[in-house]
């Protein structure tokens, strides 16, 4: 289910007709638009759709239909089957419900099938943008309501009846109306009563001075086609478009299948005299792939064995001497020098000698080389205090054996075993 958050530009509606008893499609309808092939679109008389706002807990979207449908029922008397229902998002919690009698729809259903033809759309007129900041204010024969848009969605609106008079009208204004509206549209039908219209009119002016007001007495199905809407009706659309079609229409239907299986025979026919030439061609074609394939299997095995080798180099450098001497350098304190032997081999043990011009600064060496993270074991070998009289040999000299985390390199038979 797709729920608008502001009015959407809608393909073409075509013809609009009119429901209801005054409407296009009550009583005699004329063999033209029956027989017609022009494309349709249904049009709600102003006041007989039902507008609710539901207010729901903040669900996840597949809860949201039927957590909609419920809120819903609790807010219409009849049951929502007898109705064509659509939603619309104000806020974050805050929805739209626009319901549609079926009983309008009856007439529609016998036009539907007579001329086996579905509507394009469903239209309410009170759910057309034609302004996206503003206030419309209908005049029906029963009725004024105000319809309050911000951002292309309808976020409010009020149902004024006529016998109330224009002191509750104006009163509504005044204080019903949440927000200054910089633009009203007074929408008033051909029949309606002029003198009516003009008060209210001018009550718009006297509460909202500011405003600019434009008058429209046009119908609803001489609109232009080209609006908004908030709701299109889409889940019953696409059920009338799917209703079985009229036997005219399902006669023509047979008579296009039958020539679409005639063309689709004889291209099938051409077709099947192509595949066996091409079938030669590529039966020859496979002979030079199968000796292609053999070759790239050789070149492929070498290129994985070099693809070995490189990543063995990469671990290399990952692990470079080079970084690890720089390490070491950077954790001997300044009291501590090598002297003598520095061996590192492949499998990752490095052995050094060293002095050190006090004991305690070789403890204090090997915990810092304890806490590198590249380090796993550190072993002191043995350590030799020299007093002799050469004051650059005097101090103490130790041997330590250090094991690296990971070797510096394998070889790609070691590896593998």
């Amino acid at each position: 289910m797709r729920l608008l958050s502001a009015a959407r530009r809608v393909p073409r509606p075509g013809k609009l007709l009119l429901l209801g008893p005054g409407g296009d499609l009550a009583g005699e309808i004329k063999d033209s638009l029956r027989m017609s092939r022009t494309a349709y679109s249904l049009v709600v008389p102003p006041g007989q759709t039902i507008l609710r706002r539901l207010n729901i807990p903040d669900v996840g979207r597949r809860k949201r239909e039927s957590a909609l449908r419920l809120a819903a029922e609790t807010a219409i008397t009849r049951s929502l089957d007898d109705y064509v229902v659509d939603y619309w998002r104000i806020d974050a919690q805050s929805f739209g419900l626009a319901a549609i009698p079926r009983d309008l729809l009856s007439d529609y259903q016998t036009f539907a099938d007579e001329r086996g033809q579905a509507a394009r759309g469903v239209l309410v007129p009170e759910l057309t943008a034609d302004l996206k900041n503003g206030l419309v204010v209908w005049v029906t024969e029963r009725v004024v309501m105000l319809c309050l848009w911000s951002g292309g969605a309808l976020v409010d609106w009020q149902v004024i009846p006529r016998p109330n008079g224009l002191v509750a009208l104006e009163q509504m204004l005044q204080f019903g109306v949440s927000a200054d509206p910089n633009e009203i549209i007074l929408r008033v039908g051909l029949d309606e009563d002029q003198a009516f219209s003009e008060a209210v009119r001018d009550s718009c002016e006297r509460v909202f001075s500011k405003a600019q007001i434009r008058v429209e007495r046009k119908s609803v199905t001489e609109r232009d086609q080209s609006g908004r809407v908030l709701c299109a009706f889409d889940d019953f659309v696409g059920e009338q478009s799917n209703r079985p079609a009229s036997s005219a229409r399902r006669r023509g239907a047979v008579a296009a299948t039958l020539v679409l299986l005639a063309s689709v025979s004889w291209f099938g026919y051409l077709q099947l005299r192509d595949l066996e030439n091409q079938a030669a061609r590529a039966e020859h074609s496979a002979s030079l792939l199968k000796m292609q394939a053999a070759r790239s299997a050789r070149i492929a095995e070498r290129v994985g064995r070099l693809t070995s080798a490189t990543r063995q180099l990469q671990t290399l450098d990952d692990n470079s001497v080079v970084a690890l001497m720089d390490d070491l350098i950077e954790l001997m304190p300044a009291s501590i020098r090598l002297a003598g032997q520095l061996q590192l081999d492949r499998r990752g043990i490095l052995s050094l000698d060293g002095l050190a011009e006090d004991e305690s600064d070789i403890s204090g060496f090997v915990s810092e080389l304890r806490r590198h993270p590249q380090i796993t074991e550190v072993r002191l070998q043995s350590v030799t205090v020299n007093r002799g009289d050469s004051q650059k040999n005097q101090g103490a000299r130790f041997r330590l054996q250090v094991r690296l985390s990971a070797p510096l390199w394998e070889p790609p038979g070691e590896e593998s075993a």
